[in-house]
Formats: structure tokens, sequence, C-alpha cells
């Protein structure tokens, strides 16, 4: 079962990759749901969202590279990240990556996203302990999603909390992560820490 296989409990946070009608890749942070299914929750207003209503398919990767959270959620990813040597946009980057077949439960704001795996493959299998810093760079990201989803200063106060941890317990990668994540901000960085 690919729930087992690929880890996804809870949720888990991967990249998802898509391309619109006219051949374009796309990347943006997604949380995979598993709760007895798979689906995914994506703001309306997003590529990714116009990507999967146009094709019906995504591309979950999994990856280890905090960076690569930052720079899909905040930037458009350079096309030399993503292999588009098949059917599907994948990364290059990725450890392990999953074709989903989508259908939307639209709503107004953020649609539901059903997802059938269609194809799977691990490319490489790494241990990875847990880094509490790696666990911030990504909380921090999904705080930037939020923040300039709703422009809720909370989500500024919470970044800077987030900081903090990668400070405290974060790699260089970790590090480099939120002070990009931090740049993106440019005028609100004083309030992000």
């Amino acid at each position: 079962m690919i729930m087992g296989e690929f880890g996804f409990r809870g949720i888990s946070e991967v990249i998802a990759t898509t391309v619109s009608e006219s051949g374009e890749p796309n990347a943006a942070p997604i949380g995979i749901i598993s709760d007895g299914n798979l689906s995914a929750r994506v703001y309306t207003n997003t590529q990714t969202y116009a990507n999967i209503k146009a094709t019906n398919k995504m591309v979950a990767n999994i990856v280890d590279d905090p960076l690569l959270f930052v720079l899909s959620a905040l930037t458009k990813l350079p096309l030399d990240e993503i292999c588009m040597g098949g059917e599907y946009p994948v990364l290059k980057a990725a450890n392990a990556w999953v074709v989903f077949e989508c259908s939307i439960e639209d709503n107004p704001r953020c649609a539901t996203v059903i997802l059938r795996p269609l194809r799977k493959k691990i490319l490489k299998r790494s241990i990875q302990p847990v880094n509490r810093g790696f666990n911030a760079v990504i909380e921090a990201t999904i705080y930037a999603t939020r923040y300039l989803a709703m422009k809720d200063p909370k989500y500024l106060r919470w970044i800077k909390h987030c900081e903090k941890i990668v400070i405290k317990c974060g790699g260089e990668r970790e590090k480099e992560s939120m002070r990009k994540l931090k740049e993106f901000f440019g005028a609100d960085r004083k309030n992000c820490g």
C-alpha cells in the first residue's frame, strides 16, 4: 500500500509538481492528508490548483532539502530543478515520487483534492534522523504561505519563533533556508525576525 511504503501518515509535507495545459511545470509545497485515503487541500487562487484542474494530475515529490520547500513556496523553481523527461514533472532532488490522479471537491477558497496513486518510484533510501531545525523550516514555510494568503500578522510572529529553533537546532542548509524565507518578505522582515 502506498501510504505505508512512502510513509504517508497524518499530514505529510511534500513538494507537488504539476504541469499546465501548455506544458509549463510548477512546484509548490503541499500537505498530503492520510486518513485511510489520501487527499490534499489547495488554495483555489494558485497555479497548483489551476494545473490540477486542467490535467487531473499531480506528482508528490518526497525531498529532504529544506531550501527546496522555501523556494517552491515563495518563488518559481528554476527549470533545471525539474526533470521533464517523462510524462510528468519530477524534481531532480526527489528521494521518491508518486504520480496521482486527482479529483477536485471545489470550495470557494480552498479545494479538497482526492488523490489516487498511478505510478511511483523510490530513487534513494536515505537515513534521516529527525532534525528540529528542518521541521521548523517546514513550519515557517507553511506559515509564510498562510500569511501570503490571509495577511494575518500572527503568522509572522510564528515564523520568528521557528527561526529561533532553526538557529539553535538547524544545520547550514536549514539556516540558509530561513535566510531565504526572510529575504522574500523584504518590507515585512522586521516583523518576521
